[in-house]
Order: C-alpha cells, then structure tokens, then sequence
C-alpha cells in the first residue's frame, strides 16, 4: 500500500521505536492507568529554547480512544518538583503553551500530564522534556546576520549564481565552538517545522539549500543551538536566538482567489475572497489590470487585493466579466490574466435547506465519501467550521460539499462531531452531523522480531540479528517478539524478495523467520517482511518490515562490528552512527572508506524511488541521487562507477558536499549528510547496504584497492529523530 497508511506506519513505528520519545531522547514512562485498557499518549519532542522564548507544542497522537481533559499534573527542574505557571495544557487538545519564560532558570523541565479516555483515568510521568538553555556568550556572533537570496536562484539548479553564506564567527580566541545545530526557523514570525532548506557545516557556516522547491519567499529567522569551550572551562551547549534573518526575495509569482469563478446576481455587489500570494511582501500592491467587458463598477483593494463588483452596476444577464490584476512589490509586477470571473444571472437562490445525515458506522483508516443530503441554495462553498485537530485527515470538496478520507486516515474510534458552513452571496448556513468510527478488526501498526545485540529496548532499535558462521546462520529461527496485531486475527506473512538482498529468507504462518541459505562474508543482509490482516476486506491493512542479519567475519584478519549494525538516520536532518568496534589491527593505522556496490531498497517511499545502484539505470533512486551531487560540484557528467558521492577521501575538501561518508575523524563512524537522499519525488524512506574497503597500513592511497566488506546497513526514514 503506498496510501497514507504507510505515512501513518511509519509514524506509529518511529513513535514505538522511542517509546514516547521526547527532545532529549528518553522513554517516558509507562502509564498509571484505572483499568487495564491498552492506551498511549505521545508528544513530538520539542526543540531547544532559550529564557525568552515563548513555544507551542502541537497536541499529542495516541493509540487507543480519544483522550480529552488533559492536566498537567507536576513539573519538575532537573529532577526536582518546580512550582511555576509558564506551562498551560488546553484541557481539550492536550496541545502545551510556554510563555512568561524569562524568569525561569536554565535546566531540564519535565512534564507529567494526565487525561481521560474511555471514561478512564491515565498519568504519563515526564512525558515532555523541555531543555531551557542559556544564552550563548555576548562574543559570539554570525557574520552577516542578515542576507537576502533572489527565489528563482535558489529553486533552479542550473542557476549559476552563487547563493550567500554567513559565518558563526567569536570575539578573540577564548572562546571555541565544538558544535553547530540550526535549533529553530521561524518564517515572518511563525515557527517552520520542515525546515530543511537551511543548513549548518561543522565549522559554522550557515548556507541555503541549493535546489529546494519547497522553499517559500518570505524572510526566516534562524536560531542557533552552539557547544562551546571557554578557555580553563568545561565545554556546555547554548542557544543563540534571532542568530541570522534570510530574506527569500521575489517578485509575484502566483495569485489565487479561491474561488475564482462567481455567478452574482443581477444589479447585486459581489465581494471576493482575499487572494493567496506567493512572492515578498515588501511594498505589496493591487491593482486593477483589465476588467471584459470594461465596467467602472470593478474594483480592487491596493492592499488586500479583495475584488468588488459595486452593487447597481446594470451588467446585463448572461455578461461574463473577467478581472485581470497587476501585483506589485519591490521586486518586480507580475500581471495574472482573468484571475477572476464574475458571471450575471437573473437570480441567486438563497440557501435555505442544508443538511448531512450521520454516517454509518465506518471502518477504522478506510477510505469514504459522506456527501450532503440536502441542500436548497444556488452557488454555494462549502468549508469545515472549527474542525477538531484529530480529524485534520478530513478533506471537503468547496462546491459540492462531499467530505471524504483516504485509505489509511488516522481519524480516531469513536463518534466525532463535524460542522460544516455552507454560504453563497446571499446567505449561509451550518450543517452538524455525526462521524461514526469504529474499531478496525485487522488494524495493526507494528510488528518487531528482536534483537540478539543486548540493545534495549528493543523496540527502539531495528530487527538485527548477528551471526558468525554459515551454520549459526541456517541455525537461526527468529519468531515475532512483538506487535500489536490482535489476537485472533489472521495474518498473512510473506517475504518482499523485489526488496530483499538476501534469498534464502523463509517465513511461516507463525511470522518465524527461518534461513535456508545467504551467508556472504562481512556483510549485512536485509528480508522485507510484509505481514497483511483482513486480506480482501474494506479494513485490509499491511505493514512492510526489514530483519537484518550481519554475517560477521574477519576479512584480511579485521573483524569490523558496528552496534547496532543498522543505522537509522532522517534524510531530512543526517546524523552520525555509532563507531565501530575493530579488532585485529592496529586502530591508528586502520583507514576505510565508502567504495562500490551501492545497492538501496526501497521499503515506503515514493514509487518513484526505484531500487538499485546508480548504474542499474537513469530511472534509479541512486542514479538521482549521484547526479544531484555532480551537479552540485560543478561537473556535468555523471559517473555512476565512482565513489565521489558516498567517499571522505575524495571529499576531503568539500565534505558537505557528499551523501555520507565513512568518518576519518570519527572512529569510522557513518555521517550522512542533510538533505542529500531525496530527490523531486521526496525523500528516502528505505535501506542503502553499500560496500566499503578498508587497509591497515594507514595509506588512504590504496584504500579503493583494500579488502572489501559491507558492515551497515542505513535505513532512512524521515519520522526518526
């Protein structure tokens, strides 16, 4: 299934994967509960902030019913009960607010927070961890703090022009500063979650992602988090706010008036809606370009841009008359054609009859259609009134008024209350009705087979296996450690081979995984596993899974281990594996590298992401992936034979530039880089298992030529932290 039941997958695996994991990457606790009724509650962790600040944190998901009547129940500082009131919970949403900060002290806050569901009782302790951070030292500064890049420059590759950087610079040289991280982005005052079209290198320098389509004009402010050493001082981490302001600049480039077409009765005014805009905002007028047929009852606010067709206006029945609007601002006027058509009829019929009947009762994430029973009214919109955040995975068509959802919608169990405006020229009405959910029999959101590494919990980590020999391999039966699948409920367990990398993978009707064959020296394999419940009916669901197994061998002598030998990393954001533990070698002369073989699996991401190397074809996944890095170095041939892309020795220069890179300075630990595994289709959300070589003579001239292994497997997935 490639419907949003895979988004919804992905999202209830990353949030069992951390267990209610929070900005400081703990484990709430489990919850004290009246009854025995499976529920959880879990927040997205929040970002850094410093004593000024003011935040928002969205309203928790859940598993289990709706929950309501939220509390906070204890705030603690550091580990210590702390009586304040800069935290407030809408007792509705559950959504927190913190304002009023500027007296509190620096430290680590935790939030417990109790609700109801189901006429029952919960308290999650320290659910929310919020890091309250001083201020970085007065020395430090970013050079300039304000920059400004043309749109069109940044949204095309092949644009030549060089977009600008600024530099995180200190006062002197008793300062250093270890780390840099982008903590907060903020776009004409409102905080911008996918933020990844700004980056931060290892030595400070803030730059603009060159090629981000999703990029809006507008000016970003940028706050910092920085770890830096004061000479004779411990090194301890700070936030920087309002570090850098970006101004994306550009003239007009779309405008929209929603809707764009009217039927306005005879000799009646007509106002339109205000336009959307996409373009700066600097020195913003409207103006009247054109009006067909020419009518001096037309007019424009040169602020708002709201369209008004005066009442009298003696345009006869049947007159179809377009707008044309020039928009300007300071850096440049665009016109837009006919952005708005006016057509004269006799007579507008008020509404007077609007009504939706309650809905059956309708399957847990299935796709439906609810349209409207009655309606008695002529050129009517429709358009939800106040609809509760639980239900966000609602659409409604604007002119015929049926709402619906898509196969795999998270909207909640339970009855749900939807209102619903209808309105036209001459009048409006609300139509109320009841959604009725109930529980899907099949519906399931994880399934987890262990681990044989001690990691714990083991939820938190891939399914892994480590073997040391062909016979441990066949030797292995690996059963289903744990899942929410119901009890009772059929399951169907088969292998994905198309996106496996291994064949010898069997499964039974149990979920056990057994081998028959597949040891390969050194190296990580992967088996997709699909396990589907209630194949055939409305509430079929199924879930893709990758097992890993790591054949762990000595190559020329070395054994290499990372641990966890899977690295799950977001494409959005990069980040760094654990090193790996090497014996049989001297370590201080022990140089690897990314070489060939470059093989990923796509497992939920776009259809679009085809599995492969960057040889395997133009249409792969990785041959995208290689020809964004090329063009962002400046050649125009892509090289699909070549390691540039994934290699620290070739990038020692530029190391921002690569996809990733096995980390000289690092102990060999894998770095990936930012933003680098997408392309137009979206981002990675699947395995790259790719070879690297290695030599012990500490000569990184002959590493390409070095013994060969593959010793990590990295699963993307944008929902990881």
């Amino acid at each position: 299934m490639r419907s949003k039941l895979q988004n919804i997958t992905s999202r209830f695996l990353a949030i069992l994967m951390v267990v209610g994991l929070c900005v400081t990457n703990s484990s709430c606790t489990d919850p004290e509960t009246t009854d025995s009724t499976k529920f959880a509650l879990f927040y997205a962790g929040i970002t850094d902030i410093g004593p000024s600040m003011s935040f928002n944190l969205d309203a928790p998901t859940y598993i289990g019913g709706a929950p309501s009547d939220f509390a906070i129940t204890r705030v603690t500082l550091n580990g210590e009960t702390y009586d304040t009131n800069s935290f407030a919970i809408d007792t509705n949403t559950g959504s927190i607010s913190l304002s009023n900060t500027s007296e509190l002290p620096v430290g680590l806050y935790t939030l417990s927070v109790s609700c109801y569901s189901n006429g029952n009782y919960y308290e999650f302790k320290d659910i929310v961890t919020i890091n309250m951070m001083k201020p970085v030292p007065d020395s430090i500064s970013v050079e300039p703090n304000k920059i400004s890049a043309e749109f069109a420059d940044i949204i095309s590759t092949e644009s030549t022009v060089e977009l600008p950087t600024a530099q995180v610079t200190t006062e002197g040289d008793h300062i250093s500063i270890q780390k840099y991280i982008i903590a907060n982005v903020r776009k004409d005052g409102v905080l911008v979650e996918e933020n990844d079209f700004f980056t931060i290198s290892s030595t400070g320098e803030i730059s603009i992602v060159k090629g981000e389509s999703k990029i809006q004009p507008g000016k970003y402010v940028l706050d910092l988090k920085l770890t830096t050493a004061i000479v004779d001082e411990a090194a301890e981490e700070g936030i920087f706010e309002n570090a850098i302001e970006i101004d994306i600049t550009s003239k007009p480039l779309t405008l929209t008036y929603t809707p764009n077409t009217v039927k306005v009765e005879e000799n009646a005014q007509n106002i339109s809606a205000v336009p959307t805009l996409v373009g700066s905002s600097e020195g913003l007028t409207y103006a009247i370009k054109s009006v067909s047929p020419t009518s001096s009852s037309v007019t424009i606010d040169p602020v708002t841009g709201v369209i008004t067709l005066a009442a009298n206006n003696q345009m006869e029945i049947g007159t179809t008359c377009e707008v044309s609007v020039t928009v300007t601002n300071q850096y440049g006027s665009t016109d837009f054609e006919n952005a708005y058509t006016m057509t004269i009829v006799e007579f507008i019929n008020p509404i007077t009859k609007f009504e939706y009947s309650d809905t059956e009762e309708l399957i847990q994430a299935t796709a439906f259609e609810h349209p409207v029973k009655t309606i008695d009214g002529d050129e009517v919109s429709f358009s939800f009134v106040n609809l509760d955040s639980k239900l966000s995975d609602l659409t409604i068509d604007a002119t015929t008024g049926t709402i619906s959802a898509k196969k795999g919608n998270n909207i909640p169990v339970g009855q749900h209350t939807v209102t619903v405006l209808a309105k036209n020229n001459k009048s409006e009405l609300q139509a109320s009705f009841k959604l009725n959910i109930k529980t899907n029999p099949y519906y399931f959101t994880y399934v987890h087979w262990g681990n044989n590494l001690n990691l714990s919990p083991a939820q938190n980590y891939a399914s892994q296996y480590r073997v040391t020999s062909n016979n441990a391999l066949l030797s292995l039966s690996i059963p289903v450690a744990e899942t929410d699948i119901p009890e009772g409920v059929e399951v169907e367990w088969t292998i994905d081979n198309s996106s496996s990398s291994i064949s010898g993978g069997s499964i039974d009707e149990n979920g056990t995984i057994t081998f028959t064959a597949g040891w390969t020296n050194a190296k990580v394999l992967m088996i997709l596993v699909k396990a589907t419940t209630g194949k055939g009916t409305a509430g079929e669901i199924t879930i893709k899974t990758p097992v890993f197994i790591h054949c762990s061998s000595a190559v020329a002598g070395v054994t290499v281990n990372y641990t966890p030998f899977v690295f799950q990393v977001n494409p959005r954001t990069g980040g760094s594996s654990v090193a790996p533990t090497i014996t049989g070698t001297d370590l201080s002369t022990f140089i690897a590298d990314y070489r060939r073989t470059f093989n990923y699996y796509n497992i939920n991401g776009p259809a679009e992401h085809k599995n492969g190397q960057p040889g395997s074809g133009n249409d792969t996944f990785m041959y995208s992936l290689w020809k964004a890095y090329y063009e962002s170095i400046g050649v125009a041939s892509v090289n699909t034979g070549q390691k540039w892309p994934l290699s620290y020795y070739d990038n020692t220069s530029r190391l921002a530039a690569p996809l990733g890179y096995v980390d000289a300075t690092n102990n060999c630990a894998v770095k990936i880089n930012p933003n680098k595994w997408q392309n137009e289709y979206g981002y990675a959300n699947g395995v790259m298992i790719g070879q690297m070589t290695f030599v012990t003579d500490g000569n990184s001239g002959g590493v390409s030529s070095g013994s060969q292994m593959f010793p990590l497997a990295i699963w993307f997935d944008t929902k990881f932290q």
